[in-house]
């Protein structure tokens, strides 16, 4: 086990056999020198993390977050107002300079931009989220928001003083003064609070001499440190510190506020989940989210070609919100069945591009390289290192744990097994000298742009084995949340099958049969009318299964029963399928032969079982409330 403030070297180089993750790659092991972010471990006898026990049966049965009882109020996720674009016009000509020395000139660039909200698509990553790990777990894999993304999408520097920095000097405190004055005089108004529009109309091109403080304090109040769309107080100090030339470290304050609120969200789907609609119609679960989520979506949008729209064509210079400014998402029916699918298509590194390697040429150069660590590194390298290093991110309400070494394909590197970081739980201070704390390595590598790490082939044991028994405890906890009065009939399924209740092939009598017999319920074709639970009105059930297995869909089961046979090693041995129509006698015996599959695939095939189950069970849920 070590701490966050443990002296380990960031980067470590050693020989091992590498396999690629891709469930599609070439998993013939090959001994190379690979490179690995720290802490990893060698062996599953050392102290590693864990893959978390979750379940998506914790999720809702069907994605369908506009039908849920869920409110979400993305109260940091702000539209620039009508006149503030004209206050950025007005200031750049004098302060240009000064925001790219404290690094926030991008990021006041971005403001003027309008990122189209896509709801279902930050519902779909909020539910893959972990909070022990603040990471989003897949079945393909892990994958997160990292100090990277929040520097080259947002704009936001990962170097610099702490954002809970006092101001000291009296200069200083006069100017936060006269900002505590103006935000009292704002809450004396009609508006009875620190409203952003009288905040506007009270300093842009009065002349004040503290407009530039005033002006920064809108800007981080609306689109980096938002609380509740009011001017906050808290910012003071750091418009302060950075009109003054001070660089404040936005990103980690900005990435601790967003899994935050990503942890929020999916407590909160966790919970809506578990409450039963049915018996109190009128519930519904609200949250408030205050960081800038968008960056959520674009970090989405960034990795995951399939639900990326066509970007905007702009100049290199423009910053990265111009490229997604007024693009409207592209229509997927199901986020959630997307997001979990796409392990072949994830981009690891799409900052690497030509798009992106024009802003950071030294973070995305053509050959890897081993830079020395002196008094004279570049800041570019510096935060590079901050991207790698396990640490705790100091916002001004909370300080979360950044576990980078979790998700070293997202950086160019190998994958090992994660060592298992301690929580400092102490101070913000304690907190801060832990990421702020200078390089003790000789050297740092920084891969090439067109590398592409692979994992150990412990780690893909490990993770196959996980996925394997994360999918069967939620098969065997969507059969148990699924039992009622029928017994062992699931929800949605017709009661007391005859003649489909036994198993054939069955290799060990000790483990539950699963024995279904429903349709989809899926609208298409003839069946566009049939509802969820009911047989569907097409008779040729054998072609619509080959259909939707050549689709690349997995296999779609229409008004069959199937059974499935489990060996003790956990792997799913065999699946037979009877096709039956509407009880009549079996025209048909399809048998699927699952010998070997691996965890990946396996995890899919399960995954759509579950969806079959949960959608027939809340079909039944809602014919029984009409009812």
């Amino acid at each position: 086990m070590t701490g966050p403030s443990d002296n380990y070297n960031i980067v470590d180089l050693r020989e091992e056999f590498m396999v690629s993750l891709s469930p599609t790659g070439d998993n013939k092991p090959t001994l190379r020198a690979a490179h690995f972010l720290q802490p990893s471990v060698t062996s599953i006898k050392e102290p590693f993390f864990e893959l978390p026990s979750l379940s998506p049966t914790s999720l809702p049965p069907t994605f369908e977050p506009s039908e849920w009882p869920l409110k979400v109020t993305y109260s940091g996720w702000q539209t620039p107002p009508r006149d503030w674009k004209n206050w950025v016009g007005c200031l750049q000509p004098n302060y240009q300079s000064l925001w790219k020395k404290v690094g926030i000139f991008e990021a006041i660039s971005n403001s003027k931009y309008v990122i189209q909200r896509n709801h279902d698509m930050v519902i779909g990553i909020a539910e893959r989220w972990c909070s022990e790990t603040n990471t989003c777990i897949f079945p393909w894999g892990e994958a997160t928001l990292t100090l990277e993304d929040t520097m080259v999408l947002g704009g936001l520097s990962v170097l610099g003083e702490p954002v809970y920095s006092p101001v000291e000097t009296q200069e200083l405190k006069e100017i936060e003064r006269k900002l505590n004055q103006a935000r009292a005089e704002a809450i004396r108004s009609k508006a009875r609070k620190a409203c952003p529009h009288f905040w506007i109309k009270e300093f842009m091109n009065s002349g004040s001499e503290i407009e530039h403080e005033a002006f920064l304090v809108f800007w981080l109040s609306m689109f980096v440190l938002p609380n509740s769309r009011t001017i906050r107080q808290q910012v003071f100090p750091v418009a302060i510190h950075l009109a003054k030339g001070t660089r404040i470290a936005l990103a980690p304050a900005v990435l601790a506020s967003i899994y935050r609120d990503l942890s929020s969200l999916k407590k909160t789907i966790v919970a809506l989940n578990k409450s039963c609609p049915v018996e109190d119609k009128n519930r519904v679960f609200e949250v408030v989210v205050r960081s800038p989520l968008q960056l959520v979506q674009l970090w989405g949008w960034e990795r995951f070609p399939s639900l990326q729209p066509k970007r905007n064509l702009v100049i290199c210079v423009e910053p990265a919100f111009s490229r997604w400014h007024k693009v409207k998402s592209v229509k997927i029916d199901n986020v959630r069945l997307a997001l979990d699918s796409a392990g072949n298509g994830f981009l690891w590194r799409p900052y690497a591009s030509y798009t992106y390697k024009w802003d950071f040429p030294k973070l995305y150069g053509e050959e890897g390289i081993w830079v020395p660590v002196d008094s004279n590194l570049d800041e570019e390298i510096e935060a590079f290192a901050l991207f790698l290093r396990v640490s705790e991110l100091v916002g001004l309400e909370c300080i979360e744990q950044y576990f980078p070494h979790r998700v070293a394909l997202q950086f160019g590197m190998d994958q090992d097994l994660p060592g298992y970081v301690a929580r400092c739980n102490k101070s913000p201070e304690t907190a801060w000298s832990n990421y702020s704390k200078p390089i003790s390595e000789e050297k740092l590598y920084v891969p090439s742009r067109i590398s592409k790490g692979d994992v150990t082939t412990r780690y893909l044991e490990w993770w196959k084995q996980s996925i394997r028994e994360r999918s069967m405890k939620a098969v065997d906890q969507a059969l148990q949340a699924a039992k009622g009065n029928d017994g062992d009939v699931p929800p949605g399924f017709p009661l007391k099958c005859n003649n489909v209740d036994k198993p054939t092939d069955v290799e060990d009598e000790t483990i539950p049969k699963l024995v279904f017999q429903a349709s989809m319920g899926k609208k298409g074709g003839n069946d566009a009318d049939v509802p969820p639970g009911f047989p569907p009105k097409c008779n040729n059930v054998e072609n619509s299964v080959n259909e939707d297995k050549s689709a690349g869909e997995g296999m779609r089961y229409y008004g069959q029963s199937f059974s499935a046979s489990v060996g003790k090693d956990g792997a799913v041995r065999k699946m037979e399928s009877m096709t039956k129509n509407r009880g009549e006698a079996e025209v048909g015996n399809l048998v699927y032969n699952m010998v070997e599959i691996p965890g990946l695939e396996l995890e899919t095939r399960i995954s759509k079982l579950e969806r079959v189950v949960a959608e027939l069970k809340a079909a039944r849920f809602s014919r029984r409330f009409e009812e």
